[in-house]
């Protein structure tokens, strides 16, 4: 009989786990303490559709996640776009798309202008040096493009991501993130009709497909070892019960993996691994009217609490919104903090109070707001985490993890997920199919 695989959490780790090991012939169980599959692509129903909760988009290198759109049978779908990014400083709007732009670009003299275009040029050939990891992000941008273009430009930009931790950043996340996203020609991104719910929803048909069993609303609280395999103690809807497994996927935040295993001899580096998260608040707002032409643009000095839009509808065709424009207005913000706790009705009259103020037409047409929140989105990283990594294969043959405390120094998205995913399965299969089997549903 086939090996038997579990794996712990249904967000795209957990699919992409699950689908390349039931692809490889073992038997899964896959389970997911929430009610739906898709972690922070889940979405929402609306009207006659589906909408994101958080916004997504696919870029032309998502060398991972593509390959999966592909296997599941969605790649012809795939509709691509160019894409704008706007900069809106103290209520004006900049666009920041091509080297024209940015020598143009009021808010900075023109030699900090060239100094910042040489910086996106570095990005793009010397993003992935190995020694940016020791240093701070803001060290390294005031020594690219000096103290003022800093202080107006890119510490808006980090502490909206981050927040008070920005000055603990390293460069080598920064520079990472700008050598993904930006090339030398337009800017792509793409898109599905059915957006993310349709990439899930293939997900979850596939898998069962391949006679993977889901046990959504099922959280883990306990992984265990025995002479035989894996044990898991689980809590579902029909109570608590015990499983056992050959070998174990955890697709989980590090800070609950740690509580999983606090019973196994898993390395010490591991299990004293401290690292934070960033959480989001995403505020939609169904409106009338489009606000801009671009897709994404942070504001800065403009005396709104949200932190800047996502147009998704300079992405995404009308048909699927009935004509409406889909706007998220986002704020990067620890779990924590005043801004996450604040109610719902109080954060989406922040909300509508930015789109009166900066975009008065648009802001006045609003059809529908939704509002959703999201703990734990970006590892908040420190210099020299790439030596504190966590290795894929915690004990060899029977227990594996793959989560986003693995995706540094690549910016967190369901393609750097994929590729942790890609990391760690030639060593899986070799420890896996090395072990005798014995594990029992």
């Amino acid at each position: 009989m086939s090996k038997h695989a579990a794996v712990i959490g249904g967000g795209i780790t957990g699919l992409a786990s699950a689908l390349s090991l039931s692809g490889r012939g073992y038997r899964v169980t896959l389970f997911e303490a929430d009610a739906d599959l898709g972690g922070l692509g889940t979405t929402f129903p609306w009207r006659d559709t589906h909408l994101e909760k958080f916004y997504h988009c696919f870029l032309p290198d998502d060398f991972s996640l593509l390959p999966r759109v592909k296997e599941l049978g969605l790649d012809g779908q795939m509709l691509w776009r160019e894409t704008k990014m706007g900069f809106m400083y103290q209520k004006r709007i900049w666009p920041m798309n091509t080297p024209g732009d940015l020598l143009s670009f009021g808010p900075l003299n023109w030699i900090e202008r060239v100094r910042m275009g040489l910086m996106g040029v570095r990005a793009r050939f010397h993003g992935l040096a190995p020694e940016l990891d020791d240093i701070t992000a803001e060290k390294y941008v005031r020594k690219m493009v000096g103290d003022r273009a800093f202080e107006v430009m890119w510490k808006p930009l980090l502490s909206a991501k981050i927040g008070d931790h920005y000055s603990t950043l390293p460069a080598l996340w920064l520079s990472s993130r700008m050598n993904r996203e930006k090339s030398s020609g337009p800017e792509r991104k793409g898109c599905l009709p059915g957006g993310y719910r349709a990439l899930i929803d293939a997900f979850a048909a596939t898998l069962a497909q391949r006679g993977v069993t889901l046990r959504l609303r099922t959280r883990v609280n306990e992984i265990g070892q025995d002479a035989n395999g894996m044990t898991l103690n689980v809590e579902g809807p029909e109570g608590a019960s015990s499983a056992r497994f050959d070998f174990v996927v955890s697709t989980s935040p590090v800070g609950h993996f740690q509580k999983m295993t606090k019973g196994l001899p898993i390395p010490s580096s591991l299990a004293n691994l401290k690292l934070d998260y960033q959480g989001v608040v995403s505020g939609i707002f169904l409106t009338r009217a489009p606000l801009t032409e671009y897709y994404w643009m942070p504001w800065v000095d403009s005396g709104a609490t949200s932190q800047g839009v996502i147009e998704m509808s300079n992405l995404v065709p009308l048909g699927r919104s009935h004509g409406l424009y889909v706007n998220y207005l986002v704020n990067y913000t620890h779990r924590d903090s005043a801004l996450y706790k604040l109610p719902d009705a109080d954060m989406l009259a922040r909300y509508r109070a930015d789109l009166a103020s900066l975009f008065p037409a648009a802001g006045a047409s609003i059809e529908e707001e939704h509002l959703f929140r999201a703990p734990y989105v970006e590892p908040i990283w420190t210099t020299g985490y790439s030596r504190t990594v966590p290795p894929n294969s915690v004990i060899p043959g029977r227990l594996y993890l793959a989560c986003t405390a693995q995706v540094y120094p690549r910016v967190n998205s369901w393609n750097s997920c994929c590729s942790v995913v890609d990391q760690m399965l030639p060593k899986l299969f070799e420890e896996v199919d090395a072990l005798p089997g014995g594990g029992q549903s």
